[in-house]
């Protein structure tokens, strides 16, 4: 299909983001509502509201949305981005895009969805909204943690009637996309699988993004069901650097069931979020990803920003990270570096072209927060952190804060 413009974006025409609380166009876009009262829970009133009208007709037009900025920013850096990627998923499939319903079957062909924050996990640089764990963390630190957002507990968006909406015309479409929370644990998710097995819906790619905890033969056997399975595996790290941003997860859980997933899988790949606490750790995740055999895809940790790389001293981060594009340029594995698919040149690139400093003082007071809370200490887990931020974390007195909104 030829693009309507060079801007275009099939994803607002074929693709819905359904998650509890929240209405996006797409997972990269900027426009997130967090409560109810903005949120179109009715899925085929949403898909046909003037909000989703709006978007098509910029796109046709030519324009660039402004929520759509991560897209072209990663573009300008040599990236691809989800924007390529929805447009390359779809040009050989004549969807007719159109303002009013998006597409020739009056409905999404493409899904990404989150039913819930039910998580194992705690990482670092998420929230109560993706992580039922923190939730939890919050509720019993509430001094700690003052200021932080409440998850908002929406209307269910998965009933029946909204499922059946959603899944209606799947069979013309080229992808399901589960994420959470952790999907491989969540009922709703088993609930859909169930679904489209027994609508002989099993040959739509079905990727799950996961954190490589759970490996129970229930859901591994629903999963072989279907004859196009794509893992995004969401790790940040090797060793006590990842066991540190995703707490309480062991490395060498992740490590064996990786290699038991890449089994059973058509595709997968490393989503590595790359943040202050695993600014040097990249080099040693590349060898052990190349090692399995799995490409590593970075993206920049925008939000929260407290966590971002460039809390670290520009000076600081540029050396590391022309040290480490270095030698994995000069290692035998280089051609998985300079794959465009990975975005780990880009995303380097980006960080060295980008001459902001947040400063430690944020990154120093949350650190320390969590630090607390889950009984650990930086120093043990990623001593080239801890060197930098040793004073600013020292200096930060976290019993008694008022009127600060943290982790945010």
């Amino acid at each position: 299909m030829a693009l309507p413009s060079k801007t275009f974006c099939a994803a607002p025409f074929v693709h819905m983001y359904v998650a509890k609380g929240e209405q996006r166009i797409c997972c990269q876009t900027t426009e997130y509502n967090p409560t109810s009262a903005t949120t179109e829970l009715d899925l085929e009133k949403r898909w046909k509201s003037d909000y989703y009208k709006n978007i098509r007709q910029q796109f046709l037009d030519g324009k660039e949305p402004a929520m759509c900025t991560k897209c072209f920013t990663t573009e300008k850096h040599h990236g691809i981005s989800d924007r390529m990627n929805y447009n390359s998923r779809y040009q050989d499939i004549l969807f007719e895009p159109n303002i009013e319903t998006g597409n020739l079957y009056n409905s999404p062909i493409d899904l990404e969805l989150r039913p819930g924050n039910l998580c194992n996990l705690k990482c670092r640089m998420c929230g109560p909204h993706s992580s039922s764990q923190i939730q939890k963390e919050i509720k019993n630190n509430p001094v700690l943690f003052r200021g932080y957002d409440a998850v908002v507990e929406a209307e269910e968006v998965y009933s029946e009637k909204n499922l059946n909406f959603l899944l209606k015309n799947i069979d013309k479409g080229q992808h399901i996309k589960f994420l959470g929370g952790e999907p491989t644990i969540m009922p709703e998710v088993s609930d859909i699988l169930d679904k489209l097995i027994a609508t002989d819906n099993t040959n739509i790619p079905i990727h799950l993004t996961t954190n490589c905890t759970n490996t129970t033969e229930q859901f591994l056997d629903k999963l072989k069901q279907f004859t196009q399975i794509c893992f995004n595996y969401s790790v940040d790290g090797t060793g006590k650097v990842v066991e540190y941003i995703r707490h309480p997860v062991k490395f060498n859980t992740i490590d064996n069931n990786i290699r038991l997933y890449k089994k059973m899988a058509n595709d997968g790949n490393i989503l590595f979020s790359f943040q202050a606490y695993n600014l040097f750790n990249l080099y040693d995740t590349i060898k052990w990803a190349t090692d399995i055999g799995v490409l590593v895809h970075a993206n920049l940790v925008d939000d929260p920003e407290w966590c971002s790389i460039l809390c670290i001293p520009k000076e600081i981060r540029d050396k590391e990270l022309h040290k480490t594009k270095k030698l994995m340029l000069n290692e035998e594995y280089s051609e998985w570096i300079t794959n465009q698919d990975t975005g780990i040149i880009p995303a380097i690139d980006r960080i060295l072209a980008d001459d902001r400093e947040f400063g430690m003082a944020h990154l120093a007071r949350n650190t320390k927060i969590l630090d607390k809370v889950r009984n650990q200490h930086i120093k043990d887990y990623i001593p080239e952190l801890w060197k930098i931020i040793k004073e600013e974390y020292n200096q930060q007195s976290i019993e008694y804060i008022h009127n600060y909104t943290v982790m945010k």
